[in-house]
C-alpha cells in the first residue's frame, strides 16, 4: 500500500479514536436475542424498524429504518453456524457480523464495540489501535477482521502469525464490499447479499424521501468545532458521508483534492462559506445544548451563511461514525438536518 493511502487510513482511525476517547457508549433497547438462527425473519419479511424514541439523536417524528444488527435475516440454507472463532477489531465489523447472524461466533471485540446490547459479554481486546495482542493470541481466533488498513494492527498480527483480513471502511461501496467479503469468509454469501439489498433499499427510501428538498452546500465535521476554533476534521471526497450527501443531491464543500477524513483550515471554511454545517458528537457531551452550543462557537468564525440562517446542526450518537449496517439511520439524520426539518 502506498504511503498516501496509509496516511489516509491512519487519519480516519485517529479521528475515530479521538471521537470515542471519552465515550461511555451506552446504547439500549434490545432483548439481546439476535444470535444466529434466532431471528424469526424470513425472506418475505423485514427486521423490525427502530422505534424513533430508541435511536440516539433521532427526533420522535423521524421515519423508522430497519435495524439489521439486532434482527439479522439469515438465509435458510446458511443457518448452520460456521465452525469459526472470529475476533473483531472495530465496531463496524462487529455490527456486520451480528447482522449476518454470526454473533455467536465472536470470541473477541474492540473496547468500542458496544452494540448490539449484550455484546459486552464478548471479551474485550482493547481499543482500535492498541489491541491487546497477548489476549487476542490466547483466544485462538480462526479469523481476525481488521477495519481499514491500520499498519500498526497489521504488524502486530503478522508477528503473531494470526490470519486476518482487512475490511475497507472509507466509502459507501466499501460498506457493501466489506459485508460481502465477510460473508464469503464465513459461509454467509447469500445472507450477505440479502443484507446489502436491505441496506440499499433503506438508503434508497431515505433518498426518495428527501429528493424534493433544497440543495445546499454542506460542511460535515467528524466531531465538533473546538472553542476557540481551530481546523476541524471533516468528511471529504471518498468518504461514505460524501457518498451519502451526493446521493441526495447535496454538495460537499470540502475541496476535490481533500482526503476522505482530515483537517480543513479555518481560512478555507470562511472562504467557501457553507450554507449548512453539521457536527457529529459521539456522546452529546461536547454539545450538551445541541445546535445552540454549536451556533455559539461557529459565530466566532464570522458571518457565515450557515450561522446567519441558523443551519448549524449537531447529530449525536456513536452509530453515526460507523460504516456498517446502520448507515441508513445516519443518512436519515444527515438529510433531515440539511432539510431543516424539526421534530
Amino acid at each position: 500500500m502506498s504511503a498516501p493511502r496509509r496516511t489516509r487510513a491512519c487519519r480516519w482511525s485517529a479521528a475515530l479514536v479521538i471521537a470515542w476517547a471519552a465515550l461511555p457508549v451506552l446504547l439500549g433497547g434490545c432483548d439481546g436475542n439476535s444470535a444466529a438462527g434466532q431471528s424469526p425473519a424470513t425472506a418475505a419479511t423485514l427486521p423490525p424498524p427502530i422505534p424513533a424514541d430508541r435511536r440516539s439523536g433521532c427526533p420522535a417524528s423521524a421515519p423508522a429504518v430497519h435495524d439489521w444488527v439486532i434482527a439479522p435475516e439469515v438465509d435458510d440454507a446458511e443457518k448452520a453456524l460456521p465452525a469459526l472463532r472470529i475476533a473483531s477489531t472495530a465496531p463496524s465489523i462487529t455490527e456486520v457480523c451480528c447482522a449476518l447472524g454470526l454473533r455467536a461466533c465472536l470470541v473477541g471485540r474492540s473496547r468500542y464495540c458496544t452494540y448490539p446490547p449484550g455484546i459486552e459479554q464478548v471479551p474485550s481486546l482493547g481499543a482500535l489501535v492498541d489491541i491487546d495482542v497477548e489476549r487476542l493470541h490466547a483466544l485462538k481466533p480462526d479469523l481476525v477482521l481488521v477495519a481499514g488498513r491500520s499498519q500498526a494492527i497489521r504488524d502486530k498480527l503478522d508477528a503473531l502469525q494470526l490470519k486476518y483480513v482487512s475490511i475497507g471502511d472509507e466509502s459507501l461501496a466499501d460498506i457493501y464490499n466489506g459485508i460481502r467479503r465477510i460473508g464469503q469468509l464465513t459461509g454467509r454469501v447469500r445472507t450477505a447479499e440479502r443484507l446489502c439489498r436491505g441496506i440499499q433499499a433503506d438508503v434508497e427510501a431515505v433518498a426518495q424521501r428527501y429528493a424534493g428538498g433544497p440543495k445546499r452546500r454542506v460542511l460535515l465535521l467528524v466531531g465538533v468545532l473546538a472553542d476557540p476554533p481551530r481546523p476541524p476534521t471533516v468528511a471529504g471526497p471518498g468518504s461514505f458521508y460524501d457518498d451519502l450527501l451526493r446521493r441526495v443531491g447535496q454538495e460537499n464543500v470540502a475541496p476535490p483534492g481533500h482526503v476522505p477524513f482530515g483537517a480543513l483550515s479555518l481560512e478555507y471554511i470562511v472562504r467557501v462559506d457553507p450554507e449548512v454545517v453539521i457536527e457529529l458528537d459521539p456522546d452529546g457531551r461536547a454539545r450538551p445544548e445541541g445546535d445552540a452550543d454549536a451556533l455559539r462557537v461557529w459565530r466566532k468564525l464570522g458571518p457565515l451563511q450557515a450561522v446567519a440562517a441558523r443551519r448549524v446542526h449537531v447529530i449525536p450518537g456513536p452509530q453515526h461514525y460507523l460504516p456498517g449496517p446502520r448507515i441508513a439511520e445516519t443518512f436519515e439524520q444527515l438529510s433531515r438536518a440539511i432539510a431543516g426539518r424539526q421534530p
